[in-house]
């Protein structure tokens, strides 16, 4: 199948025709790594799935995380009651 290059911004872009999506089972928002196989071939590859919120904060422990940093004293209204 064949598709056609296309300028997008200051760098070119492909479409990927639905068949060939649907065959390689890619979802819109995955991240894929591109790299130059050869001169004439391109190489793509899945990275992994975006981690949402939850799954990020899933990976702070006490060895990676760090202590509050004081900003200053209160200005305004940005006092808050925990």
């Amino acid at each position: 199948m064949r598709t056609q290059i296309r300028k997008w911004g200051n760098s070119l872009a492909i479409r990927i025709p639905k068949p060939i999506a649907d065959q390689a089972k890619l979802r819109e928002g995955e991240l894929l790594e591109i790299e130059v196989a050869s001169e004439d071939a391109l190489r793509l590859q899945r990275v992994g799935e975006i981690p949402n919120l939850p799954a990020l904060l899933s990976r702070i422990t006490p060895e990676n995380g760090f202590d509050e940093i004081s900003t200053g004293p209160e200005v305004g209204k940005e006092s808050v009651e925990w």
